[in-house]
């Protein structure tokens, strides 16, 4: 019996290098090869394919490693790395990237494209003259031109009037859902979002589940550039600008435009839908409970008109510092949330909602980073209220993240 299974055994030892060698030669191709079948330089053999593992989503570093839907490969990282905390270079633009953690300092600006605000027209070094905007051109880019005629302005490269585009809406790259628009205001029933997320950025990076969750919510608004008012009063500065450095990664083009916030009157202005898209309210550890009850009261009516109109509202929530968010979301009417408690690190939580919004490409169970936290509310599920993220392997601890529609 061994003499008959030898043979077979001794062809398999040739036939699977043969194999190997055969796939190789025949998926990399004479663009991608030098004689003998290898990948030229800077790429590398995948089964049957030269890939560059610095920038397939597929083969993200190695062969095999493959991004979530969405994430992209940089540098050989899925979602990439964060910035080292250098200032960029460029000049100022309306394109926000703030530093990383490794300096925590102010948010850096940079020029990217499309070079069509009058700072920078058509390139970095182009400014446009006060009687001239920047419009674009018939065969392509921007350049400077004769300013647009009242009440026209101009909006991307066009003169545009905000009282009836429903792209413009009241103001430049305001989008209506219903793409109706008048007298500057979008039309029709549109209600808005709170989204609730127990995690702490303090060293999440951008190629995490963890991340997804972040980037789902503060990019539910279609509005380009997107307006956000980031209230940072008490928060961790290095939390906020890691927060911003992921926001970053995922723009794909999207302007982000961010008005910082260390005032407790600014949210309880009257006007926050007619100049924002999302409130961002970092998790403010430096404050007591206390505190913020009395700030967030204020904040009631206000952010529920906001949010009826059509806006976005993200908390985010560590359980870390003085542990006063509970308090915070509760008084400003946002998820009547008595408490929360902190979890391990790395412990398992799970998407139960997979076809909300916030769950989009989030992959499931997958691991908190430290000072991940459940929320202990009053507001179960259903209805206006998804409990999206749920603490335990199979989802069935209390809620980590929760999305609440605004009627």
């Amino acid at each position: 019996m061994s003499a008959m299974l030898g043979r077979p055994r001794l062809f398999a030892l040739f036939a699977a290098p043969l194999a190997l060698v055969l796939l190789v030669g025949e998926g990399c191709e004479s663009s991608n090869a030098i004689v003998g079948g290898a990948c030229r330089g800077g790429l590398l053999a995948c089964g049957r394919e030269c890939v560059d593992p610095t920038r397939d989503p597929n083969n993200c570093g190695e062969c095999g490693r493959t991004c979530s839907p969405l994430v992209p490969c940089l540098d050989s990282v899925c979602g990439g790395r964060l910035p080292d905390g250098a200032p960029k270079d460029g000049q100022t633009t309306d394109v926000l990237v703030s530093d990383g953690p490794t300096d925590g300092g102010r948010v850096d600006v940079q020029c990217l494209p499309p070079f069509d605000t009058k700072e920078q027209c058509g390139d970095c070094d182009t400014t446009c003259r006060a009687d001239q905007d920047c419009l674009e051109r018939d065969g392509g880019g921007f350049a400077c031109g004769p300013a647009c005629v009242p009440p026209l302005v101009a909006c991307s490269g066009r003169c545009v009037d905000l009282q009836n585009d429903p792209q413009n809406c009241g103001t430049c790259g305001k989008f209506c859902t219903s793409f109706l628009c008048a007298t500057g205001l979008c039309q029709g029933n549109n209600p808005g979002d709170t989204v609730v997320i127990g995690h702490d950025y303090f060293t999440a990076n951008a190629a995490t589940s963890q991340a997804r969750v972040l980037v789902n919510a503060v990019y539910i608004p279609r509005s380009n550039p997107l307006r956000i008012l980031s209230y940072e009063r008490d928060a961790n500065t290095t939390a906020v600008g890691n927060v911003k450095s992921i926001l970053a990664t995922f723009s794909f083009g999207r302007s982000l435009r961010y008005t910082v916030s260390r005032n407790i009157a600014d949210l309880a202005a009257t006007d926050l839908a007619n100049r924002f898209d999302v409130i961002l309210i970092h998790d403010q550890v430096n404050r007591a409970p206390a505190d913020l009850t009395s700030d967030a009261t204020t904040w009631a009516t206000p952010l529920h008109t906001f949010g009826s109109t059509g806006g976005v509202v993200v908390v985010l929530d560590g359980a870390t510092g003085q542990g006063g968010m509970p308090a915070l979301l509760t008084a400003a009417q946002l998820l009547d949330t008595p408490g929360h408690t902190p979890l391990a690190a790395l412990s398992r939580v799970a998407v139960v909602a997979p076809v909300d919004v916030i769950a989009t490409t989030v992959v499931s169970p997958y691991a908190g980073f430290a000072n991940t936290t459940t929320l202990q509310t009053n507001e179960p599920s259903g209805g206006n209220v998804t409990w999206v993220i749920r603490a335990g392997n199979d989802g069935s601890g209390d809620p980590v993240v929760v999305h609440k529609s605004v009627p």
